[in-house]
């Protein structure tokens, strides 16, 4: 019977390939094999993590509308009018909130945006008897297997 499951690349996979030898599955009937990530078909601009500038960057246009708001606001009741004070104070707005934003990233927040890269999946391929299958399998799990599957032969 040949017993395959994928593991995170971890320490867990270590320590279960040690108990599987330890409860008698020879070291000749286990294989692992490292699987490839392909990196070229994810969108790097579509990521749920955003980088630090384009986070930045919404927050800028949204004090920047905030302020625009107040400006024109303003304007109605200034000598310029309110198209030239909404101007003024979007203007004003996206520079204070894209600084203010970059300012607190680059010092409170530096582990926070440290987008973790995904390491590879590891596949684990086991030929043992029929008898020790339910131990086997009990194992894998136990290890944080993502999927067990059995091949009869």
């Amino acid at each position: 019977m040949l017993i395959i499951s994928t593991f995170e690349h971890s320490i867990e996979v270590e320590q279960a390939l040690a108990v599987l030898e330890e409860i008698g599955v020879e070291r000749s009937s286990i294989m692992t094999v490292m699987m490839d990530n392909n990196d070229e078909r994810i969108d790097k601009s579509a990521t749920s993590h955003p980088n630090k500038k384009t986070m930045a960057f919404e927050f800028g246009m949204a004090t920047a509308t905030a302020m625009s708001v107040f400006g024109i606001s303003f304007g109605f009741i200034a000598h310029w009018g309110p198209l030239i004070w909404g101007l003024l104070a979007a203007g004003a707005g996206f520079f204070a909130g894209y600084t203010i934003t970059r300012l607190m990233q680059s010092r409170y927040f530096k582990q926070v945006f440290r987008v973790k890269e995904r390491l590879p999946e590891i596949a684990v391929l086991i030929n043992c008897e029929e008898n020790r299958f339910h131990d086997v399998q009990r194992v894998l799990w136990e290890y944080e297997a993502l999927s067990v599957g059995t091949i009869h032969a």
